[in-house]
């Protein structure tokens, strides 16, 4: 399994007993069965007697046992069925979902269609079609089909061939987004307090491209890929997720219809007409899904600037408890090691003698790891890691990956299985950061999509009303948390303000005025040859006392 925790969660909750009792041998002697009542597991199909499917009986070698319903009641330990056929991942055994929180099994293990299931479906990449290996990285056998990167199905067995620069060797070829999650943190890596949310900037980065086209578009493709984006329905006070469009009312008819039905249907955008007389209405919205933490992200300016006509956000943010709280009366000043080798006295919450499945840790000479769970709600849980490298934090994050977070993921130890417990330190921290965000763009090659002339976003407005090019104007991120005995409020914003479209802006018009209002000379003439046929003056014409009923 991918996410250890669940994984573990699965062994606890889907224990079987060792010892099943044995039922008569005899039809005539069953009697109805009730959820409590358990029987073994029926060990060789071959041999068992039918006796009700409603039931999951059957008799084999004289004895009462369950049939297996799916393949992961097999295994040791055992997972339950699923009710649903939703797969969420696929291994040697079979398919996998998760209902409930907890890993159950879809159908009766590894079949033909499973053989030709690929990892690179888990990443938002369709298995290839052949085996034909052009590339191979940590995650598995890479081919290319149609211009597009494709995993090489599990059934394949081929010679890997590792290409050094796989993109020049296929055009418009999507880029996998290989830990773009800890980008930003290699790229501001500053040594100081730094927040910001990967899953917000996707967001916002793929709405954006959704109105893009040619190169802007690749651009944006090899940055953040084909994954397709988790989405996650909002929770009063504790979870939000929100995507917005604002759009000044009088460039509203300037956007394409279908961009517009794009963001509504498939990222639930809320599209709102606004004068964009001030950034008050933008900045309130955000407040309203970011829970209230972020406030006036978006300065008059920005929004009141006849060059700006589209604001495309992402607001994400949590308030949520702790499973296992921190006591308020054992948190006191301890020391904290800072970077430059000096200490200070840190406000050190304090939990003693852990013993709980829902605190994690891992230990070795290298890295200390602690992770909490926070509460679930609405069958939604998160939860919080801390990692301490024993040498310099800027160095480990140089080089961190995902592969690695997923190593120590796999090495955590449930503070349940300490038979004296475990013992936790950790400070109470509280900032908010704000993202240097289109120069880190730019840097991660996203280029075009900034500058005025080679920004192409044809697939958002009608270029041709615009009568200019669209571009993006500013890109801005912020994010804030707040580390408490209670649990963790966190929240990030993420704006795209598409501008360039000065062009079309209205303007308060004076016209010259030409006004024949005394006695005129005139002629009529060829345009072209410039003949006069005719030519006068006027010194009294019609009466208006003389006209006005004809009008």
């Amino acid at each position: 399994m991918n996410n250890l925790s669940l994984f573990l969660l699965g062994l606890v909750l889907i224990n079987m007993p060792a010892c099943l009792s044995v039922r008569p041998k005899y039809e005539e002697d069953i009697v109805p069965v009730n959820s409590q009542k358990i029987f073994p597991w029926c060990i060789n199909s071959d041999n068992i007697e039918y006796i009700d499917d409603n039931w999951g009986l059957d008799i084999e070698h004289d004895i009462m046992c369950r049939r297996y319903q799916c393949f992961s009641q097999k295994l040791r330990p055992s997972y339950p069925c699923c009710k649903g056929n939703k797969v969420v991942y696929t291994d040697k055994d079979g398919d996998w979902g998760v209902e409930n929180g907890v890993w159950c099994g879809i159908g009766n293990g590894p079949s033909e269609e499973s053989d030709n299931s690929c990892f690179s479906v888990a990443l938002g990449y369709k298995c290839c079609e052949s085996c034909k290996v052009v590339f191979t990285d940590k995650d598995g056998e890479w081919g290319v089909e149609h211009n597009k990167w494709c995993g090489i199905k599990d059934s394949c067995t081929s010679t890997v061939k590792i290409v050094e620069n796989p993109v020049q060797n296929a055009t418009n070829v999507d880029i996998s987004k290989t830990d773009f999650e800890f980008q930003f943190l290699k790229m501001e890596n500053n040594k100081k307090n730094m927040l910001y949310s990967p899953l917000s900037i996707e967001y916002a980065l793929k709405m954006l491209q959704e109105g893009s086209a040619e190169n802007t578009f690749t651009e944006i493709n090899k940055v953040i890929g084909n994954t397709e984006l988790s989405k996650y329905e909002s929770i009063d006070k504790n979870l939000s997720l929100a995507n917005g469009l604002f759009i000044r009312d009088i460039y509203y008819d300037y956007v394409i219809k279908e961009y517009i039905s794009t963001l509504v249907d498939k990222y639930d955008a809320e599209v709102i007409k606004d004068p964009f007389k001030s950034a008050q209405n933008a900045n309130k919205w955000i407040e309203d899904k970011t829970l209230g933490i972020i406030k006036n992200i978006l300065s008059d300016e920005v929004v009141q600037n006849p060059d700006n006509g589209m604001l495309i956000i992402n607001a994400l943010a949590i308030d949520m408890e702790w499973v296992y709280q921190f006591s308020f009366d054992k948190t006191y000043g301890e020391i904290f090691h800072l970077d430059n080798g000096e200490q200070m006295s840190a406000t050190m919450m304090f939990i003693k003698e852990a013993h709980s499945n829902s605190i994690s840790y891992y230990k070795d000479s290298s890295v200390t790891v602690l992770s909490m769970d926070l509460r679930m709600y609405n069958e939604t849980q998160f939860e919080f890691m801390a990692i301490m490298p024993n040498g310099s934090l800027s160095d480990y994050v140089k080089d961190v990956t995902l592969e690695q977070i997923k190593e120590l993921d796999k090495k955590l130890k449930f503070s349940s299985d300490v038979e004296d417990g475990v013992n936790v330190r950790i400070p109470k921290f509280k900032f908010d950061y704000d993202l240097n965000l289109k120069q880190d763009l730019t840097n991660l090659g996203i280029k075009d999509a900034f500058d005025k002339v080679n920004a192409n976003f044809s697939k958002m407005f009608d270029l041709q009303k615009v009568d200019n090019n669209v571009y993006v104007s500013e890109a801005l991120h912020k994010a804030d948390i707040e580390f408490t005995e209670k649990g963790v409020k966190a929240a990030a914003v993420t704006v795209f303000v598409m501008g360039g479209l000065g062009a079309a802006m209205p303007r308060q018009k004076f016209p010259v005025e030409v006004r024949i209002d005394k006695p005129f000379m005139f002629v009529i003439r060829d345009k072209n040859t410039k003949d006069i046929w005719f030519t006068g003056t006027v010194y009294k014409p019609n009466s208006w006392n003389d006209d006005r009923y004809s009008y």
